[in-house]
Formats: structure tokens, sequence, C-alpha cells
């Protein structure tokens, strides 16, 4: 009778613990809703805005052209005045200049704070005012990083603990850029490949909340079709394969190119740091404004110029023109310090050399005619992935912002090719190339991560090679100040102890303080990540 009624407590208790357990994953998936609507109606506003700049741009520069002799000035005049507000504006807040996607990855590793009544409100307006006058950057960065600030506004409202606030962000950023290009499912993987790299059920459930949340939000006013309209594109045989593996090849190339230059601009603006922000900002938008003048489609995020080379109307002879200054373009803005993303220009870049590698092949090979947006379209997420090296999120941002699934084939092969070559180059992603110069610049200017003594629910998975896959809990080397609280196997939940082997596919919770999570998940990245070179 004991033992049946200690056997009777010891379910009971366990199913109150589900009980407790699941009552909490509802309540996460409905803040996530939450940071969904709060991510994607700024999201949907700044895409108006920027939308309603670049119409005003491009009416401007009509009536430009229509003034004799010093019409070309009028650009780079009133461009001066916006560059300059958005630099002053950005000194504000210094955390929002540029992408914003690094500052939120330095956050959810607890090593820079976000001000999320800041951000917002500097980064809406000091982005819409560079982008609108024409700098070459995309609004993606812009919106996730408010994506996390409306994330964090929701969890200060609602949330006491730490590492929920952190989770919110997380899922914010993915509503952000779910909302920036009609992309759901690109924002949950975002999240989970980039920013968080795990698969917790509560960051998974949360971002998958936010992010639909997002793009309902969007989709109600914006309208339900992808972010680029193309037409139908032609079947691609399996003869093309040696022209996708070129154009893999070239996008391998190209990006670790615009990563090293984007990072030699990087180190040239350093070193005028005697200029002010907002007169650096000024001198760019100007120089941008007379590139405009006589070659209008590279200002701006280029969402246009995309959807000209998607629907074939670029011919081949101005490509390389195109791409070389608008290359050039992106790498003078953003490196001036202003709000703005890489995305979209990047997008771009990829399109014009998937439209070149298509057009020249038509024009060698007779039944090849015609293929140029199909080429576009993969070459967009070619140089996606070689540059940013996330390629789950960038095949599937590809697919949601085209809304084409015909050419999976030929785009996983060049995704795979471009991501291999670029990581033969032994370049850095751009996001941890920009993440660190972040953190070294916050460093030298004794900006440091919080210090107060508070804990954070560290996640991490055993993945298939890594060192800790058999290995006895007792002796896995670990950080003394990490507290290894629960192993998830499956549906079970195990509370570990000294002898527990550790499996592939463990999914462990630690404890760890705040200002050891960092070094603390470079351990744990050790012991669960594998450890194989390819």
């Amino acid at each position: 009778m004991r033992d049946e009624a200690l056997l009777l407590k010891k379910h009971s208790l366990h199913d109150s613990l589900l009980l407790r357990r699941y009552d909490y994953f509802l309540r996460f998936l409905l803040k996530g809703a939450l940071a969904g609507t709060s991510a994607g109606v700024v999201g949907v506003a700044f895409r108006l805005v920027l939308t309603e700049g670049d119409l005003w741009r491009s009416e401007l520069l009509k009536w430009a052209h229509t003034l004799p002799g010093w019409g070309w000035l009028v650009l780079p005049c009133l461009g001066a005045l916006a560059g300059a507000l958005a630099g002053w504006l950005t000194s504000f807040a210094p955390e929002t200049a540029g992408s914003g996607i690094p500052h939120v990855e330095a956050v959810l590793i607890s090593q820079r704070e976000l001000i999320w009544w800041r951000v917002i409100p500097v980064k809406f307006i000091a982005g819409a005012l560079a982008i609108g006058a024409g700098l070459s950057l995309g609004r993606e960065g812009p919106t996730v990083q408010m994506g996390a600030a409306a994330g964090q506004a929701v969890s200060k409202s609602l949330s006491r603990s730490k590492t929920e606030e952190l989770h919110l962000i997380a899922c914010g950023a993915g509503a952000g850029l779910a909302a920036a290009f009609n992309a759901p499912l690109a924002g949950v993987v975002f999240v989970l490949e980039e920013l968080r790299r795990n698969f917790s059920p509560y960051v998974l459930g949360g971002a998958l909340a936010a992010s639909v949340t997002a793009d309902l939000i969007s989709q109600r006013i914006l309208g339900p079709l992808p972010t680029l309209r193309i037409k139908e594109l032609l079947p691609l045989p399996l003869a093309t394969l040696p022209a996708f593996l070129v154009l893999g090849i070239l996008t391998g190339v190209l990006g670790v190119a615009f990563n090293r230059t984007l990072q030699g601009s990087l180190d040239v603006a350093d070193r005028l740091k005697g200029l002010p922000r907002w007169l650096r900002a000024s001198l760019a938008v100007s120089l941008a404004g007379v590139l405009g003048y006589f070659l209008p489609q590279v200002l701006g995020g280029g969402h246009q110029l995309a959807e000209d080379v998607l629907w074939g109307r670029v011919q081949v002879g101005i490509i390389p023109l195109l791409f070389a200054v608008k290359f050039l373009l992106t790498m003078l803005s953003y490196s001036v310090g202003v709000p703005g993303g890489i995305f979209l220009p990047l997008l771009v870049l990829g399109a014009l050399l998937g439209s070149f590698v298509g057009q020249i092949s038509g024009l060698l090979i007779p039944g090849f005619q015609g293929v140029g947006p199909s080429f576009a379209v993969i070459g967009m997420a070619a140089y996606f992935v070689a540059i940013v090296r996330s390629p789950l999120t960038g095949i599937v941002l590809i697919i949601e912002m085209t809304g084409n699934y015909q050419h999976i084939l030929p785009l996983l092969f060049t995704c795979m090719i471009a991501y291999i070559v670029a990581e033969a180059l032994g370049c850095l992603p751009v996001y941890e190339m920009l993440l660190e110069r972040d953190l070294a610049r916050a460093k030298s200017n004794g900006i440091s991560p919080s210090t107060k003594d508070k804990m954070l629910i560290v996640e991490a998975v055993v993945e298939s090679g890594a060192s800790a896959c058999g290995c006895r809990v007792k002796d896995l080397v670990l950080p003394v100040d990490c507290l290894l609280v629960t192993i998830h196997r499956g549906a079970r939940e195990i509370i570990p102890r000294g002898n527990t082997r550790l499996l592939e596919g463990d999914h462990l919770t630690v404890i760890v303080p705040e200002n050891r999570a960092a070094a603390i998940n470079e351990a744990l990245a050790k012991v669960t990540r594998c450890n194989l070179k390819v």
C-alpha cells in the first residue's frame, strides 16, 4: 500500500509539472503573438513610409531632368539635408547605426543592452530619412531591430523573467523579418538558425506565433501577394546544372568579396572619426544623389530594380555597370553609420549576378533562351547564403518572397556550391563579422555588459559527433558556475545525475549567471556541437 501511495504521489507530481509547463507554454505563445503584433505594426508602417519615399524620390528625379543645366544638383542638395538629419538623430541612439541585427545578436548573448523606447523612434525616423534620400540600404535590418525592441516592450509589460525577455526579443526580431518581406516561415527559421541557434520548443513556438501574427497584419494592410511579383518562370532542365555550378562559384567568390569589402569600408570609416556622423551621412547622400541622377536604379534598397531583373527587363550589357555601382554604393552607405540593412541590396546584387549568368547561357546555348529570370531568383538565394551563411533562411526567404517553388533542385544545388566556396575561402559570415566589430568597439569605448547578479536559462542540443555524445554528466567539462538542471530526451524529462549519459539529440537546460552567459554559451557549444571538420 505504501509503495502504491508513493507511486500515485509521484504520478500526481509529474502530471502537475506537465500541466504547469503546458500552461506556461500557452501563456508564452500569447506573449509571442503580442510581440508579433507590435513588430508587425511597426514593420508595416516602416514599409509604407519607405514606399512613399521611393515614389517622392522618383518624382523628384523626373522633375530634376526637366530643369536645364543644374537639375543634377536637386537631389544631392535635398538629400544632404536628409542625410545630415539622419546622422544627427542616430547620435542619440548609436546602437541603431547600420543593420541592427548584430546588435540584437549581442543583446541575446547578454553583451549589449536594448532600450526599446529609444531604438524604435530613432531607427524608424533616421532609417526612413537615410533610405528615402537614396542610400543603398534595406528595410529588413531596421525592421528586425525594431521588432526585437517591440518584443522587449511586451516583455517589460508582462514579464519579469530575463530569460523570457530574451526569448521575446528573438521572437520580435523574427516577426520583424516576416513583416519586412511577407515571409513568416523565413522569420521563424531566421530566429532558429541565426539568432538563437537551437530548437527549444519555447523559442520555436514563440517565433512561430510572432511571425504568423506579424504576417497576418502585413497581409491585411499590404495584401497577400509575394513581396517580389514575377512572371511565370520557364522550367529548368537538368542540362542547366553546369551553368548553376558557375553561378554558385561566382556568388561564393563575390559573396566573400562583399564581406571583405564591407569590413574594409568600415575600417576606413573608423579612421574618419574626426568627421561627425551627420557630415559623413550628408556627404554620402549627396554622392548618391549625383549617381542617382544618371543611374536612378541604384538608389534606395533596390526593390524596383529587383523586380525589373526578375521580369527580364534588364539587358545583359548594363548588368556589370549596375552591379559595380550598386555594390560600391552599398559599401559607402553602410559605412557612414546611419540606420539601414544589407538584406535587400545583397538580394538585388544576387539577382543581377543570376540574370547575367542566365542571359550569357542563353546566348551561348540556344536551348537556354529566356531563363534569365529563373537564374535571377536562384542567384538571390545563393548570394545571400554566401554572405550571411544561413542557408535555410536564404532558401526559405527567396521562396516566400517570390512565391516560386518549382526550381527547388537547382536552388539547393547552387546554394550548396556558394556555401562551400565561401567557407573554403575562409571568410566570416557578415553578421558574425559585424558582431565582432560591434563588441570590440563597445569594449574600446568602455561599454561593458551588465554585471548584475541575475540568472539565465541557456539551452543547447547535443549534436551527432559532438564530444558530449555518450559522455557521462560527471565527466562533462563545463564551467564551474554552470548548472545542468534538466535533459529533455524526446518526450521524457530527465533530472541529470552524475552517471547519466548524454545521447545524440538530448536537449540540455542550463542555469548560468547573466554576466557569464557569453563565455558559458561558447563552452557549451564546444561540447554539444559537432566538432568534425568538413
